[in-house]
C-alpha cells in the first residue's frame, strides 16, 4: 500500500511540473505574440507594396509644346498656323493627331499618316488641308492652318496626339480681335459753364477699354480724367460700340487744352490714341471762317465798284 500511494503522489507531482511549464510557455507566448504579430503585417504590407508599385514604361508619344498665338487680327491675310509638335517613341503605331476647339466632343481637324487631313464641323471650308509644316511623314500635316480667321474663332484650342499605347494633349487661348471701323472725339456744350467730351469706338471685337486723359501743358503729363461714363453696345456681329463721356467745366478749358482718348483690345497687343483739342465755343471755329469769308465778300465788291 505504501508503495502504490508513494508512485501516486510521484504521478501528481510530474503533471502538476507539466501544468507548471506550459502556463510558462503560454506565458512567453503571450508576450511573444506582439512581435510576431508585427513581423507578419510587415511582410504583408510590403509584399502588398511591391505587388502595387508601378512599373514605369517609356511613353509611346509625348507632346513638347503647343505653339497657338494669344492673339491675332481678323481677317489677316496670310491665315493663322496653330502647331503641335511632339516626339514619338520608335516603332511605335496608330498615330493620330486631333485638333479640338472649345468644349466640342469631336474633333475640328484631324489627320492620320499616310491619309488625307480631314475638317470637320466651323473649320469645315477655314482649314487649309494642303498646309505642311514639314516633308516629314510622322508630322507633315500636324498644324492647323486657319484661312481668314473671324471673331467667331476666338477660344481654347486643344491638339491630342495619341498612338494605339499612349496619348497626350495641352490647350491653348487664342483671340481673333477686330479693330475699330470707327474711332471719333467731339464734345458739346452743355450750359454756358460745362462742355460734354465724348469719345466713342464702333465695330470693336473683345470689348474695348476706353480711357480718357487730360493732358497738362505745365508738366507734359497725362492723366485719366474721373467721373467718366462709360456705354457699352453689343452688335449684331458680335462686335461692340463703345461710348465714353465726361463733363469738364470751363474753368479747366484753356485755349491749348488738349485730351487724349485711348483706345485698348483687352489681351492683345492693340492701342490706339486719338488728340482732341478744345475750343472755348464750339462754334469758334464756324464762326471764324465765316467772318473771314464775308470779309472777303465785301473787298471784291468794293473792288468791283471802284472798278
Amino acid at each position: 500500500m505504501m508503495v502504490s500511494r508513494g508512485i501516486t503522489l510521484l504521478g501528481m507531482a510530474g503533471w502538476t511540473w507539466k501544468i507548471v511549464l506550459a502556463l510558462v510557455a503560454c506565458n512567453h507566448l503571450a508576450l511573444m505574440w506582439p512581435f510576431f504579430f508585427a513581423v507578419g503585417c510587415n511582410a504583408k504590407i510590403e509584399n502588398q507594396f511591391k505587388q502595387s508599385a508601378p512599373v514605369l514604361r517609356e511613353r509611346g508619344v509625348t507632346l513638347t509644346e503647343l505653339r497657338v498665338p494669344s492673339s491675332v487680327m481678323a481677317g489677316v491675310k496670310s491665315g493663322v498656323v496653330l502647331d503641335c509638335l511632339y516626339t514619338l517613341r520608335p516603332n511605335s503605331v496608330g498615330l493620330v493627331v486631333a485638333w479640338y476647339f472649345n468644349n466640342s466632343a469631336r474633333p475640328v481637324y484631324q489627320w492620320i499618316p499616310g491619309q488625307k487631313p480631314l475638317s470637320i464641323g466651323v473649320f469645315r471650308h477655314r482649314a487649309n488641308l494642303d498646309y505642311k509644316v514639314s516633308d516629314d511623314n510622322e508630322t507633315m500635316h500636324r498644324a492647323l492652318h486657319i484661312i481668314n480667321p473671324t471673331i467667331e474663332l476666338s477660344g481654347d484650342y486643344r491638339c491630342v496626339v495619341s498612338t494605339y499605347h499612349d496619348e497626350d494633349f495641352m490647350i491653348k487661348r487664342m483671340i481673333v480681335y477686330s479693330p475699330e471701323k470707327k474711332f471719333e472725339v467731339y464734345q458739346k456744350r452743355v450750359n454756358n459753364d460745362t462742355v460734354r467730351v465724348t469719345c466713342m469706338v464702333s465695330g470693336v471685337y473683345p470689348v474695348p477699354r476706353l480711357t480718357l486723359f487730360n493732358n497738362s501743358v505745365i508738366d507734359k503729363q497725362s492723366y485719366p480724367l474721373a467721373n467718366s461714363r462709360v456705354d457699352i453696345n453689343r452688335l449684331k456681329d458680335s462686335t461692340y460700340d463703345v461710348i465714353i463721356s465726361v463733363l469738364i467745366s470751363n474753368e479747366e478749358i484753356t485755349t491749348q487744352s488738349t485730351l487724349d482718348c485711348e483706345l485698348k483690345i483687352p489681351d492683345t497687343p492693340y492701342v490706339k490714341r486719338k488728340t482732341f483739342v478744345f475750343f472755348q465755343d464750339p462754334n469758334a471755329a464756324s464762326h471764324t471762317c465765316s467772318t473771314v469769308f464775308h470779309a472777303i465778300v465785301f473787298y471784291w465788291v468794293l473792288k468791283v465798284i471802284a472798278y
